[in-house]
């Protein structure tokens, strides 16, 4: 008998009565919520892009969610008990039923009603067409964030519970500008103060959310973890490990090809740990095709690292770097900020526009593509310049420099109306990431959006100290012979090694600041030799007793 025969031969009988037929075909608690006749199979709008974005719907396909479940089963788990929390069409549900023997009760939660329909349809199918006694299955519309996860675990006590899904990959922020109601409710989630919680950091993935959540929830039971999520949320949840104390051990990555599986471009995993045990700080990274083990990930000396075997073997050159990094000029305003010149060797603006100003205010401007090269010759962007420090005022503008202030005055709705939060109660015309280390002659300089750590040398370009944008890290040096070695260091081997261990080549940003700064360059320099520096003995010496001062910049 098909699906809609059976739900008309129903029509007549009251709301209990139909739901106990269908519980007795297929396990399904409550199949029906109110009338029958109300009902539609397969009703899901997959037309409505904008509901699908909202909901994260990036669906298991049944292959892999039939991969998980054996991947699982071969390890020797068997659960009792089910959870998914965000179940939407119930591929994993559905899966789970073929691979596992054990199961007893299956809980789905599902805020897209229409998904938890289709579900349901799959599932009376399914009982149509097995005779196979089914296990008690729960499915709720609710919203997972408002969703009482302690009950299940508190009621399955001693049982084996696998906690299983694919959480919307999906940030905080975009479901923010999605008007969405899918969200947990407003915190800082993380913790992060001050500017941190302002310009980024207070971002969240939902996928990490949800998993802590369930983490959190079932620690205390017996049983395993498996989430399909996006590897920084693994690497996050590692990370916050000595803080958050999670009573989880035998984390494991498992990478997936997400092109493959879900058509975005992200670096995925299935995530797996045991419920129980001394909280893990370590994760152990699989292919999740072959099974072949790739390296290991975490904490090691108190400190976090991307490939711990490595690690150990540069273990020495890591700490603090005696030179601070610094992130380039931001201003927000390219069009206006960023100048080029013409054939006649005129300014020119992103408007098209001649741009008549005092060459003081003009510096020549290196971004990320640019960088690479071990010695930057020129420069074809100029940036113009309105501070020397971030507090430092403007007013003088208007005085010293009238040509400057006109043009500036002259796109003032454009610059006065930057949106980022940074810009409040700051002078007129501010700029960001400008300090004294930005006007030093020579820079060492690396791209903070590459995955790989190229470092490039800057000298003064038109007899100018050079600017970088805020996609790229600096070191400010005054003299030439001091750059030339650090470089040679920063690109050797030793460090370079270094850099490999710490890096996450999946992050948003692979190089930022923090991982800078652990390179310690007194460290690294013992490790060669004036000859192999190219430098004489002096300008070695020279070079270390730069350690001792306070900073260069």
């Amino acid at each position: 008998m098909k699906v809609d025969e059976f739900i008309t031969s129903l029509q007549g009988l009251s709301v209990d009565k139909a739901n106990e037929h269908i519980y007795a075909m297929c396990g399904v608690v409550n199949y029906f919520q109110d009338d029958i006749s109300d009902f539609v199979p397969f009703s899901t709008d997959l037309s409505d892009e904008a509901k699908k974005e909202e909901f994260g719907d990036w669906q298991t396909n049944p292959d892999l969610a039939h991969s998980v479940c054996s991947l699982l089963k071969q390890t020797g788990f068997s659960p009792d008990v089910i959870v998914e929390p965000t179940c939407g069409k119930g591929a994993f549900i559905l899966a789970a039923l073929d691979v596992f023997d054990s199961v007893k009760v299956i809980y789905g939660i599902e805020l897209y009603e229409p998904y938890l329909d289709d579900l349901k349809t799959h599932l009376l199918k399914r009982g149509l067409e097995n005779k196979k006694p089914s296990p008690r299955i729960i499915l709720e519309n609710r919203n997972v964030f408002d969703y009482d996860f302690a009950q299940i675990a508190s009621t399955h006590h001693g049982e084996k519970i696998l906690v299983i899904g694919n959480p919307p990959w999906v940030t905080n922020s975009k479901l923010s500008s999605l008007n969405s109601s899918n969200l947990p409710t407003k915190t800082n989630f993380k913790q992060n103060k001050g500017l941190d919680a302002i310009t980024g950091k207070g971002n969240f993935d939902i996928g990490e959310y949800i998993s802590l959540m369930m983490l959190k929830a079932f620690s205390n039971n017996k049983g395993r973890f498996a989430f399909l999520v996006k590897n920084i949320v693994c690497k996050n949840i590692v990370h916050e490990q000595p803080k958050a104390h999670i009573a989880i051990s035998d984390i494991r990555q498992w990478t997936i090809n997400a092109t493959k599986e879900f058509d975005v471009s992200v670096a995925a995993s299935l995530l797996t740990c045991n419920f129980g045990g001394p909280f893990a700080t370590v994760c152990s990274v699989y292919d999740f095709y072959t099974l072949a083990h790739l390296h290991n990930y975490g904490w090691a000396n108190n400190l976090f690292v991307s490939n711990i075997e490595d690690y150990y073997e540069t273990r020495d050159c890591d700490g603090l770097c005696p030179f601070e990094w610094w992130s380039g000029v931001k201003h927000d305003c390219s069009k206006v900020m960023e100048l080029r010149k013409d054939s006649s060797g005129r300014y020119i603006n992103a408007f098209g526009e001649i741009v008549d100003i005092e060459d003081d205010f003009v510096y020549p401007l290196l971004k990320s593509s640019h960088i690479g090269e071990e010695i930057i010759p020129g420069a074809s962007r100029y940036v113009i310049i309105t501070q020397h420090n971030a507090s430092e005022r403007t007013e003088y503008i208007k005085i010293k420099y009238p040509k400057a202030y006109a043009y500036l005055n002259s796109y003032s709705k454009e610059l006065d109306g930057r949106k980022s939060v940074i810009y409040k109660k700051r002078p007129r015309f501010s700029i960001f990431g400008i300090g004294p280390y930005s006007f030093a002659p020579f820079k060492i300089a690396v791209s903070g959006l590459y995955k790989h750590a190229r470092f490039s040398m800057i000298p003064p370009i038109e007899g100018k100290p050079t600017m970088l944008d805020d996609t790229c890290y600096l070191i400010g040096m005054e003299s030439e012979s001091a750059a030339r070695i650090t470089l040679k260091i920063l690109n050797g081997e030793h460090a370079q090694r270094l850099l490999h261990s710490l890096m996450f080549s999946d992050a948003k940003r692979v190089i930022n600041k923090d991982l800078l700064m652990r390179l310690d360059l007194a460290a690294l320099a013992d490790k060669y030799s004036a000859r192999e520096l190219g430098v004489t003995e002096k300008q070695l010496d020279d070079f270390k007793a730069l350690f001792t001062k306070d900073t260069l910049f």
